[in-house]
Formats: C-alpha cells, structure tokens, sequence
C-alpha cells in the first residue's frame, strides 16, 4: 500500500470537545468530545493521577489554565491535547471498525448516539484511559432536560427523528443545519439558551432587527427538551471573524462592507439593550454574514470569550459594549488580537 495513504488511514478521525467542566475545589474535569457523532466522556482528577507526581502537577496547572484563561502562554486548547492524547488510539479504532453506511440521518440518531466514558489516569509515568466504572448520568443528560411547561409553550415541538441532517455537516460536532418536516432548513443549538430567547420574546424587540430567534423546540417522546431551532441564515457566508481576518489588502472585504457591519451591529445591539436584553456572547464569531451581506448576531443565552467581554462584566450591557468597541476596531481595521 502507499504509505501516504497508509499514513492517512492512520491519522485519527475529525473530533472536537463540545463541552468542558472543571472543580478548582474538587481537583476534578470532565471533557465531552464528540467524533462522528459519536459522544465519548472522559473523567480526570488529581487522585487518578497520584501514582505519577509530575502528571498530577501538570493536571493542577491546567485547572488553574482553565480558570484564567490563558496562563504562561497556554490555553485550555493545550488541556485539550495533554489530557485527551490517550483518547486518539480509541477514536481511531472506532472509526476503522465502523460499519459502512454508519452515518447518523436524523437528529435522534445524534441525541441518542452511544456514550463511552473513561477514567484518566497514570501507568509507569504516562496518561491512559480506563473504562469509567460506573455511568454518569449527567452525560447522558447534557443534550436534554425536563423544562416548565410555561417556557416552552409558546413555540412548536419537533421530535428528533422528524429532522433530518444535512450530510455535509461536520461531523465532529453537534448537528447545527437540520431540515424541518416541510423540507425547511432551521439551525439546531442545545437548549442551555432556552431562557434568553424566552426573554426575547416577551420584549418589545421589532421583528426587523436581525438577530437568529426561537422558531421550535426539539422535544422527545418523553418531553425531553433537547434544543432549539433557530432562524436559519438563509446564503450566510460566514461569520464577522472569517470575514475581517484577512485584514487589509487583497482579498479583504471592501471598507464600505466593513462600515456597513459595524453599523449594523451597533445597530442591533442598541435595539436589544432598548429591549431590556443583552447579547452576552459578544464577539466576531457570533456575527452572522448572509447572502445579501447583512449581519446577524447568534449566541444568546450565556457564556463569555476571552479577549472580547472582560469577564466580571459578563451577561451584562457594560459588557456587550465593551466588545462592541473591540467588534468595531477589529472589523474596520482588521484583528487587533486574537480571535477567539
């Protein structure tokens, strides 16, 4: 065989982390990594990794990386990679023995995707997994929860199997472009957000301003709220990152494009906080650019980046306006650092 191509069978398949928790207190994380569509849980902790001194001092500096952000010149990416090494050799195995036609065709074959868990632990001075010994319910919960009645009421219910997937999308994380039973594309996000859109629907926020809304909710058999579909931006053709990052020179959208979606988005960030809202998540990414070259926002509901909202001013109007100032410049005069 052509070891180029023996090289590429080898290369673990695509995968990604989908969700990350820590305890500073408990010495403890939990990483969530999804590869096709697949959902494998690994456990790590300071006790696991007693054996070996040097990894359990490594594992406490990284906690301490996650809680600042960034510390020494590393990030949570580098967490990613130290503690999740040994889960290479298992995705690629997994990825090798899955049968032909495997692929997930509705949004119920993603939610109810097997889950694996496993322990980290140390041997001989070196990170491994072994098989979680007992069942963490939570993980199997994380893409579903029991709401009140009262919150979901407003908006139609799909059943997962009632969606399907578009079978370009990445397979390496959560399914974001499903099609409705009409045939009609709307875009899959979990349900942590319910209550953001909630409050945006009891606003007096105009329907012309351009942000992604509520349109149904992805509830099961047994009324289990897995996620929300939201407006799908129809000819998108990226986000305000992807768009800005070229910089000047060529092959940069022109400066007339680059005021145009400073004044939207100031724009609609005045309209929402005039609403008693607030955006949250604010940063070039959650900048939606469609076909007509009109920008949304998307990512309501919580959560801040690094970089773009100073952390003790997260979920609050100060802090949609602190990186708005950061959007503006990073838009009309290209990234004065590090997109996130």
């Amino acid at each position: 065989m052509d070891q180029s191509l023996t090289q590429r069978f080898d290369l673990p398949p695509k995968w990604s982390v989908i969700d990350f928790s820590y305890s500073l207190r408990h010495s403890y994380a939990k990483f969530v990594v999804m590869c096709n569509h697949v959902r494998y849980v690994v456990h790590a902790s300071d006790l696991a990794l007693a054996s070996a001194p040097d990894l359990r001092d490594k594992f406490l500096f990284f906690l301490d990386v996650a809680e600042h952000d960034t510390l020494n010149g590393y990030t949570i990416d580098h967490f990613y990679t130290w503690a999740l090494a040994p889960l290479l050799p298992i995705l690629r195995a997994a990825h090798q023995d899955a049968p032909p036609g495997s692929q997930a065709a509705t949004l119920r074959d993603v939610l109810h995707a097997p889950i694996t868990e496993y322990a980290l632990e140390a041997e001989f001075g070196r990170l491994l997994l072994r098989p979680a010994a007992e069942e963490n319910l939570d993980a199997y919960l994380m893409f579903g929860a029991r709401l009140p009645a009262e919150l979901c009421g407003p908006w139609p219910a799909y059943l997962p199997s009632h969606l399907r997937l578009d079978p370009r999308d990445d397979r390496a994380a959560v399914p974001r472009r499903v099609f409705l039973p009409s045939g009609a594309p709307a875009f899959f996000l979990l349900a942590d957000a319910l209550r953001a859109h909630a409050r945006m629907r009891a606003s007096a926020l105009v329907p012309s301003v351009r942000v992604a809304r509520l349109i149904g909710l992805v509830r099961d058999e047994d009324a289990t709220v897995s996620g929300m579909l939201l407006t799908y931006v129809e000819g998108a053709t990226g986000s305000l990152a992807r768009a800005a990052e070229a910089g000047p020179g060529p092959g940069a959208a022109p400066e007339r494009l680059r005021r145009r979606w400073s004044e939207q988005v100031m724009r609609t960030v005045h309209s929402l906080h005039q609403s008693g809202l607030v955006w949250g998540d604010a940063r070039p990414k959650n900048v939606v650019i469609d076909g007509e070259n009109n920008a949304w926002l998307v990512g309501f509901g919580g959560g801040y980046a690094a970089g773009w909202v100073p952390k003790e001013l997260a979920g609050t109007v100060d802090g949609d306006l602190a990186a708005l100032k950061r959007i503006i410049d990073y838009t009309e005069e290209g990234p004065p650092i590090e997109s996130s």
